[in-house]
């Protein structure tokens, strides 16, 4: 009998929350995720060489000093069907350092809201099984960036780093339930882009919440830590006249920005920053048009940890 082959149409990715961090927690069919672009890191970590000299030539061995894991993958920049739902990716951007505050019905606004924190952080497990393969992920932290083009879909890019587990077979794929919403195009109908007062014509738009993941690897110490934030982005719009608006008069100006993706009921989510500097403008082109494309830093407030917000 032939060896089994490994299909990579045939996986499942699951995530749940720790309440001891480090500690695996095995997710359910309803800790299910609906992502793309999936990228196993089976084995990551550092190596040294075992630096000696002998009376010939060749390579000397390496050891191995510390081991970890990473996975990475994408998920539908979108809203919730149902208005005060908890989206699916609630869990990733809580493994990211946002905290997540629903409001669910009969209130007369249903939504939920995450918002960055600077401590009691929230550990994830995640759950890849590829082919019947298990690849578990417990102590994971994250960052994550979202990133839209006119004319496509709209994503959260998820990069998390985390524990190394041994690979274990499944007899059978898992159940999955995931409940995620459909990503709407970015066009005129669906996404508005808002820097100071204005709204403008959007090519691009990325956002990146910035944090700095670091495993450690200590005596008594093995795990995965977010130990600094620093969020941006960028948009790319029609460029204007300077007499309307100078872009390089404004470098360095912290103006309120706004994205808004979906514009109905509930397949809805805001981005808000109260602060976003603007750095170097560079030019460019789309359909014979010139095209500015501005670098943006998301600075908090006094208040702290309040740089952008995402509502759903």
């Amino acid at each position: 009998m032939a060896d089994p082959i490994i299909r990579l149409r045939q996986m499942a990715l699951m995530a749940a929350v720790e309440a001891t961090a480090g500690t695996f927690v095995l997710p359910g069919a309803a800790d299910a995720l609906e992502v793309g672009n999936v990228t196993i890191t089976p084995t990551e970590g550092e190596e040294v060489e075992y630096d000696i000299i002998r009376p010939h030539f060749g390579a000397n061995e390496s050891v191995l000093v510390t081991r970890y894991r990473k996975m990475a993958f994408r998920v539908g920049l979108a809203g919730v069907g149902v208005a005060g739902a908890l989206p699916g990716y609630t869990k990733l951007l809580r493994g990211c350092g946002m905290q997540a505050t629903n409001t669910p019905a009969p209130d007369p606004d249903p939504h939920t809201l995450f918002v960055p924190i600077g401590d009691a952080f929230e550990s994830l497990s995640l759950y890849a099984v590829v082919g019947r393969n298990v690849y578990k992920m417990p102590g994971s932290a994250g960052n994550v960036k979202l990133e839209g083009n006119a004319k496509q879909l709209p994503w959260f890019n998820f990069e998390f780093t985390g524990a190394w587990d041994e690979v274990e077979v499944l007899p059978a794929m898992p159940a999955t339930a995931p409940v995620f919403q459909l990503p709407l195009g970015v066009n005129a109908a669906n996404t508005r882009v808002k820097l100071g007062a204005k709204f403008w014509p959007c090519n691009a738009f990325s956002i990146d919440l910035g944090n700095t993941v670091t495993k450690q690897d200590l005596t008594e110490v093995d795990n995965t830590e977010i130990t600094g934030r620093a969020s941006t982005g960028s948009i790319t719009i029609r460029n204007t006249l300077a007499t309307t608006h100078d872009w390089d008069a404004l470098i360095g100006s912290k103006l309120a920005f706004e994205l808004q993706h979906g514009l109905g009921a509930t397949n809805t989510l805001k981005v808000a920053a109260p602060q976003a500097q603007i750095g170097k403008p560079s030019f460019g082109e789309q359909d014979g048009l010139q095209m500015v494309t501005l670098p943006l830093k998301f600075i908090p407030t006094a208040a702290g940890n309040d740089e952008l917000t995402i509502r759903v």
